[in-house]
């Protein structure tokens, strides 16, 4: 497979099944969360049955070996994704919602391992806690890992508990602004900052980029970038790799019903690398 196929479809996996970079709890808990409840919400409202996406080469020829399909339920309380990729074999994931659209259990198989996420909320609906469960090919063991976040007085995120297995913790600190944005996050080791992660903002309160210090650069990078279009939507997701400094940018397209009609993906030269294209069956 070529390289830049490999690499495409790498990062198609990191959209779909939402692999991030390390540290960014505020991103990768709460932010995306609501993406993903804000997505499930556009398929429920558009009365989707199931999606198929297909995977387009460079030069336009669709990627060899690259399936992906999406099943909602009649009651729109699970979503399966069953994707097949070349190089990594059959993955499946089953998000379970609640009638009001909460996400509330999430199955994940592939890559050799089974891995499941039970999320709790409070009163208002606010994600409290995730825990983790992670179970490798032909093992009896399993690793759990457990985040307990926690909000202040006027509904702000204040921090996460991060607990692994029965006993090593860690505390993630979150600094906010007048109106709730997070503006900075770190992990406290022994009562000691650690590496801190920076978000910031446009005029509407939109996250516009999530930035760390690089002591190699000596200068703060960002690791992901994000564009609006007229409706609030994520037009454009740039990502960078911190060791290789690899630039890859998702231009994301959407459709009358506000679903996502086409992602391109371009490197770090601004050529196209691949494009996925996805098509709907609609209840009746």
């Amino acid at each position: 497979m070529k390289n830049h196929t490999r690499h495409f479809l790498l990062g198609a996996l990191a959209l779909l099944f939402s692999l991030q970079n390390k540290g960014q709890y505020y991103y990768r808990d709460l932010v995306s969360h609501q993406e993903n409840l804000e997505k499930f919400s556009r398929l429920k409202k558009a009365r989707v049955v199931s999606s198929t996406v297909t995977s387009y080469e460079q030069n336009g020829a669709p990627s060899e070996g690259f399936s992906l399909r999406q099943q909602c339920n009649p009651g729109y309380t699970q979503v399966r994704t069953i994707m097949e990729v070349p190089f990594s074999g059959r993955m499946s994931m089953t998000n379970y919602y609640t009638t009001d659209g909460l996400l509330y259990r999430t199955t994940d198989s592939g890559y050799q391992t089974y891995t499941a996420y039970e999320y709790g909320y409070d009163s208002a609906q606010r994600l409290v806690r995730i825990v983790q469960r992670v179970q490798a090919s032909g093992e009896k063991s399993v690793t759990t890992e457990t985040h307990r976040w926690e909000y202040d007085e006027r509904g702000f995120p204040l921090r996460m508990i991060r607990l692994k297995g029965q006993g090593d913790s860690s505390e993630v600190k979150l600094v906010t602004d007048e109106a709730g944005r997070v503006l900075e996050e770190f992990t406290l080791t022994n009562g000691t900052p650690g590496e801190k992660t920076y978000y910031y903002y446009d005029d509407a309160g939109r996250l516009t980029d999530i930035v760390r210090y690089q002591a190699r650069a000596g200068k703060l990078v960002a690791d992901m970038m994000f564009d609006y279009d007229e409706h609030g939507r994520i037009k454009q997701r740039i990502t960078l790799d911190q060791g290789t400094r690899a630039q890859t940018t998702w231009i994301i397209l959407y459709n009358e019903q506000g679903l996502v009609a086409e992602e391109k993906c371009y490197d770090t030269q601004k050529k196209l690398v691949g494009r996925m294209a996805y098509q709907y069956v609609f209840r009746k």
